[in-house]
């Protein structure tokens, strides 16, 4: 009985096997080119959007990127030039400025969400012969301890304080009025200001000097 040798047929499995490594290696190489030419035509995007670029195909077949006009040798096939797209650019618009040509300031962020003024209601008339007058305001969240609320009396600030968020005021002049509040930080920036409300104060005429409006003591 005829034995066959087996080596031939172990020693093709091994060199089909390493021809199929090779092919594989190849092929990885072949990728790993193409990936590295795609990365170079993005950088010669980045840095030169106006430059010309060409394709190439190098002795090893590699595909080449460049912005060098290539010198074309027998047995290559001729350089083609790439058309590069435009890059998007943005640009922001100018930043707005006040009237003077100055930055405008920055706004400061309010804590309080609700002021309004609850009393004397909208066009409510008060009748007081002393002019006094109690302007009530609501504020929310309630005040912080570091924060004052301030009248606003006919558009004008003032310096008068609210206690417990009640404005006391005495020897109003009689005719219509509009009231308000703003509350202010210590630095005497203002974080929120109500609505004005408008009331009539009634009082007897008495001759002499218009008296002018203060708190009440």
């Amino acid at each position: 009985m005829r034995h066959e040798n087996p080596e031939p047929y172990g020693l093709g499995v091994f060199l089909c096997m390493a021809r199929s490594h090779s092919y594989a290696v190849f092929a990885a190489g072949a990728l790993m080119s193409i990936r590295l030419a795609v990365t170079i035509v993005f950088s010669v995007i980045g840095w030169s959007a106006a430059a010309e670029i060409y394709k190439t195909v190098d002795a090893n077949g590699n595909v080449v990127f460049t912005d060098i006009a290539p010198i074309e040798r027998s047995g290559q096939a001729p350089a083609q030039e790439v058309n590069v797209p435009p890059i998007n650019s943005y640009e922001p618009p100018p930043s707005a400025q006040s009237p003077n040509g100055s930055a405008p300031a920055s706004s400061v962020p309010s804590y309080y969400s609700d002021l309004e003024v609850i009393s004397p209601t909208e066009d409510e008339t008060i009748r007081d012969n002393a002019g006094n007058v109690q302007i009530q305001v609501a504020i929310s969240p309630p005040l912080r301890a570091d924060h004052r609320l301030l009248l606003v009396l006919d558009g004008t600030p003032t310096d008068v304080e609210a206690v417990n968020g009640v404005f006391e005021l005495s020897n109003v002049d009689r005719g219509i009025h509009t009231a308000g509040a703003r509350a202010v930080d210590r630095q005497g920036n203002v974080l929120i200001e109500s609505n004005p409300a408008t009331f009539n104060l009634m009082r007897v005429s008495i001759d002499g000097p218009t008296p002018m409006p203060h708190a009440a003591q």
